[in-house]
């Protein structure tokens, strides 16, 4: 789940304005062609017209995608094993370039469709990427589901005829953005909020610098898991590593979503009084201790940490930054940020794509401009961007802030 919230970030830009979805299962398979692919015999495929009598399965990914990685390497085998009766077409956003090394690294037989558009991910309404749906010889969509779940046995009970629970995530109908769904005003000195689960919110947190009336005095989380929330207010930037359970917490309890996949999921509010902005976070430390199920407190452990580097040798492809302001964005196709500093890059970017916590040893402490290019994202897709930064990142041990779960 480490980087669900990191690819959540990229499917908000695919979502549609449809109140519901075109397509979905029983629905027959829309008189569109699929564009753009590669590693097939045509360029263009009317699936509507096939006369092979195949199943198709059609899988939403992309290569910034990791968990989407492993997904197709499941799907290539499957290929290779009901190749007579099914064909599988990959549909990203990738072009042709990051699509050809893809299949450079990785050989298959799936056919890769590019659709920036994203047109018919739009209309089955699908919430986010690894996603699949089944279309069967008669041109209907028999099965909707996470491509995690497709193997052999799935793929038997559909060509027996068998029907297939439905597991794929449908994006609900969004809150329009710009409502203060907490209610707080500009004559308001402090207050705080928590809540459960809000259906149509997206999950994310939310400052408020460029808001006169709030400044750096308030912070917003929603739809977000307690761990997330302990995170935040503690400053851990490494999900898991930085992690310890007491007694009888687990993982689960607070990183874990419910049997329903919402019950774990709070929405929360905090504006400090004036002149208290530094203690926002102490604050919010506080609250959470006093209102949530499962409490934690700070401590230090030596742990397995990468460390950043100059390369030895290398020239820094890095900028030193004249801008005004820093800015900074990530995704899985690579990391833009403005008047940053390494320590920050190490932190909040590499700390999330490495799975490990990331500590800056590059001795430079100015401001930079940054960009990476990740052509596939995974680790060595990830250093390979590092390194052609003239930077370089070694595994190691040190003594790092860590959070402790527990139950007064």
């Amino acid at each position: 789940m480490k980087k669900l919230i990191t690819i959540a970030f990229f499917v908000c830009v695919l979502q549609s304005n449809a109140q519901e979805p075109l397509l979905t299962t029983g629905s027959t398979f829309p008189d569109m062609v699929i564009n753009h692919i590669s590693n097939a015999p045509v360029k263009e495929f009317y699936l509507g017209k096939a006369k092979d009598n195949k199943f198709y399965i059609l899988n939403f990914w992309g290569t910034w995608c990791s968990p989407c990685i492993p997904e197709m390497d499941s799907l290539a085998k499957l290929q290779k094993q009901f190749g007579a009766k099914v064909q599988v077409i990959a549909i990203s956003d990738d072009n042709e370039a990051r699509k050809k090394k893809y299949l450079q690294n990785k050989p298959s037989a799936i056919w890769l469709a590019t659709d920036t558009s994203y047109t018919l991910y739009n209309m089955l309404g699908l919430a986010f990427v690894g996603q699949s749906i089944i279309v069967n010889p008669a041109k209907k969509i028999v099965a909707m589901v996470r491509t995690d779940s497709i193997n052999a046995q799935l793929l038997n009970s559909l060509l027996r005829g068998d029907t297939v629970k439905m597991s794929a995530g449908i994006k609900e109908t969004l809150i329009p953005a710009g409502s203060d769904d907490f209610a707080v005003d500009s004559l308001m000195e402090h207050s705080f909020t928590i809540r459960g689960f809000k259906k149509g919110q997206r999950s994310m947190g939310k400052l408020y610098w460029d808001n006169p009336a709030y400044g750096n005095r308030r912070a917003s989380w929603f739809n977000v898991s307690i761990g997330l929330l302990y995170r935040s207010a503690y400053g851990i930037k490494s999900y898991g590593k930085q992690e310890l359970y007491e007694g009888t917490v687990t993982s689960a309890d607070v990183n874990g979503s419910g049997g329903d996949g919402k019950s774990h999921l709070y929405c929360v509010d905090l504006l400090v009084p004036p002149g208290k902005e530094d203690s926002l976070y102490t604050l919010l430390q506080q609250h959470l201790n006093n209102n949530l199920l499962v409490q934690a407190r700070p401590d230090k452990k030596i742990i397995p940490v990468y460390v950043l580097k100059q390369k030895p040798g290398a020239a820094l492809a890095i900028t030193p930054s004249a801008a005004a302001l820093s800015t900074m964005g990530f995704s899985g196709k690579g990391y833009t940020g403005t008047k940053v500093l390494l320590k920050d890059f190490a932190a909040d970017y590499l700390s999330n794509e490495l799975s490990l916590p990331v500590v800056d040893e590059t001795g430079l402490t100015g401001y930079y401009d940054i960009k990476t290019t990740v052509e596939q994202r995974n680790l060595a897709g990830i250093l390979q961007s590092i390194e052609a930064l003239g930077l370089v990142v070694e595994k190691a041990e040190r003594e790092m802030p860590v959070i402790v779960y527990y139950r007064k």
